[in-house]
């Protein structure tokens, strides 16, 4: 369609030129299409930009969550959760990931000043919440999680762990080299998975 041709195009504007250098007419350019068709589709610039922003959120918070809850699909043992819990905070860790994050964060920056942006983002965040909950069910109902843990508590967290955490560069008080940052992310994991003689994530 041509709406998610220009939006497509309009998200690769913002992602090459950032939002200040945004230009209208390379986005047109890019889509294939004339200014004036452009405008038949979105009322004002800032309505494009708003309109990009949210097709580009949504897009970036339904893939983390799919690579964040693919391997979970099918587990039936706490053990098979664990590997698949290791394979998730691998995942978390490659920086395409990172920024994907800071894609998500960019965005809702803007839509604190834009009722469009800020509606659309709302409802992506409502949809990928509901995706996350059906995927991670399961594994309450099977038994897999610790005593007291629902599902949706087990889904918030890794959502505030992984959607959230972006790389911290420098020197300050939150440094921590990559391994102890993946050995405190297990031991998060393995808590929250039910416990079983001699079973650990590591």
């Amino acid at each position: 369609m041509t709406r998610d041709r220009i939006l497509e195009a309009a998200a690769l504007e913002i992602e090459r030129n950032g939002l200040t250098q945004f230009r209208v007419k390379r986005v047109a350019l890019e889509a294939g299409i004339s200014v004036a068709l452009l405008y038949s589709y979105f009322s004002d610039r800032e309505d494009l930009i708003a309109s990009a922003l949210v097709h580009r959120f949504r897009a970036v918070l339904l893939d983390l969550a799919e690579t964040f809850t693919r391997p979970m699909l099918g587990v039936v043992t706490a053990a098979e959760l664990r590997a698949a819990m290791r394979t998730v905070i691998a995942e978390a860790q490659v920086p395409a990931r990172t920024e994907a994050r800071i894609q998500r964060i960019e965005s809702m920056s803007f839509a604190r000043h834009n009722p469009t942006a800020s509606q659309g983002i709302a409802e992506a965040k409502k949809e990928t919440a509901q995706f996350i909950v059906t995927r991670v069910q399961p594994l309450e109902e099977r038994g897999l999680l610790a005593e007291g843990m629902s599902a949706v508590a087990f889904a918030r967290i890794w959502y505030a762990l992984f959607f959230g955490q972006i790389e911290l560069e420098g020197e300050h008080a939150l440094s921590v080299g990559d391994e102890e940052w993946l050995t405190a992310l297990t031991v998060l994991a393995d808590g929250a998975i039910r416990r079983e003689p001699s079973a650990a994530l590591g």
